[in-house]
């Protein structure tokens, strides 16, 4: 896929390395008029949300969300410990048994490469388009400024499954190939065909790169939902804070979430955005309004709808919604619940509304929880959340705490958690040092489950002080079977031993392989496979 010579444009093409097909408009006539060019900005948004899953490498190709239409939330927390696997769905991930051809691995691979290669070759047509005359030097930067953005978000996708973090040995450990140019000609086969591991720094570089030239060409707002369906400039800030943060560069970090925290005296948390207008909604239910609703709290969604989405094999409202009939339930398939792990926490209040208003029960083991944030499981027309408010301000409390400014790292933690508790469940602002670290990272599995985020912070925090488990790598897990009533128990958990074991930092398995397919065409990256596949 990541070598088709030609822009899909959101059509479907069964063939899909056909050099003139039948139901798609070539390169060669897609940077020719302005509506055309824009139909091929609109179709790299489409390569982010519904990429094709093999399931048998060989086999009739599916559309299951990849990369981000549903898969890598499904994927960031199926990696970690705090939902469980109740089907089997994701056997392979959830057990870390992943190999170099398993479709996952495969699956995410192949798509964010194919994303990557859509979006270079969009970057190269607007360029030419503009040369040309055929669009204005603002609207030529614009477009491309959207296709960095995606780029990057691809790449450090790529870099949290296929590489270690930028925390150990900073940044010079192989990363993944870092390819900026299209590949649509025998020529440039070829030369990808050559490329190998760049460092993850160099990844970095890139992506940073990426996201300052978004900033600075993209609008700050848009209008209706393509407010948060196509990239602005507060979703690039927002995606360059978190690199920062997964760099542990905190004064960066802080100076990209400057750009987007004030104080607020009329905004729920007190804090809002000069840029883009965004603020946290009034309670947890009120930033979830499901399906086609966006909300001032959404940054940066991928837009799912009743005639383009993942359908009940990968959208986000299937698999992690209740099978139980309204209004226990939204009738969704409940492949993901919520662990008991999680909902037995000692940080997470009893009386936390999170509780009430995003979790929902299964009808036929009332006490298995199933996350509430997405609503339609008949149409799956449910926004994926890439950034959200909620996210930019513990990302700054975290950056403030890291850096010594507790004061301020306690009210940004609060603003988020105050929405959701009572007031003597609110952090003091005596709490400092590695305790407030903690605290913010404990609020955020909770803020963010059914997201995709722990793996996110799994990986980033290995092999950190602050790592989930001792030394760094993957948490022990809770089976399916363990996910049942007398286990769900807040303020006295019951003691469960995972039957998922836990996974060392130094274990190969932390990592995914590079696809067999891969490096069976690459025979540079043959000798760069990942150690242990």
């Amino acid at each position: 896929m990541a070598l088709a010579a030609f822009l899909s444009l959101g059509m479907s093409s069964c063939d899909v390395t056909d050099l003139e097909p039948k139901d798609a408009i070539t390169e060669s006539a897609a940077f020719q008029t302005p509506e055309r060019i824009a139909l091929a900005v609109t179709g790299v948004y489409n390569a982010a949300q519904s990429g094709f899953y093999d399931p048998l490498n060989g086999g009739a190709l599916q559309t299951r969300g990849y990369p981000f239409g549903s898969a890598a939330t499904e994927f960031g927390d199926m990696r970690g410990e705090d939902v469980v696997d109740m089907a089997g769905f994701f056997g392979i991930v959830y057990s870390n048994t992943q190999t170099s051809s398993s479709p996952n691995v495969v699956g995410m691979w192949s798509n964010l490469y194919a994303l990557i290669n859509q979006c270079n070759v969009v970057i190269e047509g607007v360029r030419a388009a503009q040369q040309r005359g055929t669009i204005d030097q603002a609207t030529a930067a614009a477009y491309e400024g959207e296709c960095r953005y995606l780029r990057a978000l691809a790449y450090h996708e790529l870099l949290l499954n296929f590489a270690r973090p930028f925390s150990d040995n900073n940044g010079n450990n192989p990363g993944v190939p870092y390819r900026d140019f299209a590949v649509n000609t025998a020529a440039t086969l070829e030369r990808a065909k050559t490329v190998g591991r760049n460092s993850v720094a160099e990844v970095y570089t890139g992506m940073l790169a990426d996201l300052d030239f978004a900033e600075q060409s993209l609008p700050a707002t848009r209008t209706g939902n393509l407010r948060v369906s196509r990239a602005t400039k507060g979703a690039a800030i927002a995606l360059k804070q978190r690199l920062r943060q997964h760099q542990q560069n905190w004064t960066a970090a802080k100076a990209e979430g400057d750009k987007l925290v004030a104080v607020s005296t009329s905004a729920p948390g007190g804090f809002s955005s000069p840029l883009g207008g965004y603020q946290l909604q009034a309670t947890p239910q009120a930033a979830f309004p499901g399906g086609t609703s966006v909300t001032a709290e959404n940054i940066f969604s991928i837009e799912n709808s009743s005639d383009d989405n993942p359908g009940v094999n990968g959208a986000l409202p299937n698999f992690y919604g209740s099978p139980a009939a309204a209004p226990v339930g939204i009738q969704a398939r409940g492949l993901i619940a919520i662990s008991p792990i999680l909902y037995n926490a000692s940080f997470w209040p009893c009386n936390d509304l999170r509780r009430t208003q995003l979790l929902q029960g299964n009808a036929a083991t009332p006490a298995r929880y199933h996350s509430f944030k997405y609503k339609d499981a008949a149409t799956n027309t449910d926004f994926a959340p890439i950034s959200r408010y909620a996210e930019v301000l513990l990302n700054q409390a975290e950056a403030e705490a890291r850096l010594g400014n507790s004061l301020r790292a306690v009210a940004l933690l609060n603003a988020v958690r105050g929405r959701a508790v009572q007031a003597t469940d609110l952090y003091p602002v005596t709490l400092t040092g590695d305790a407030l670290v903690q605290a913010i990272l404990n609020e955020r599995r909770i803020e963010f489950v059914a997201e995709g985020f722990r793996w996110d912070d799994i990986h980033r925090l290995s092999p950190t002080p602050f790592s989930p488990r001792p030394a760094g790598g993957i948490p022990a897990k809770v089976g399916n079977s363990q996910s049942i009533a007398a286990n769900y128990n807040c303020g006295t958990p019951p003691a469960i031993t995972g039957s998922v074991n836990a996974i060392p930092y130094s274990d190969y398995r932390f990592l995914w392989p590079i696809p067999a397919i891969e490096v069976a065409n690459n025979p540079v990256l043959a000798a760069q496979q990942n150690p242990g596949y």
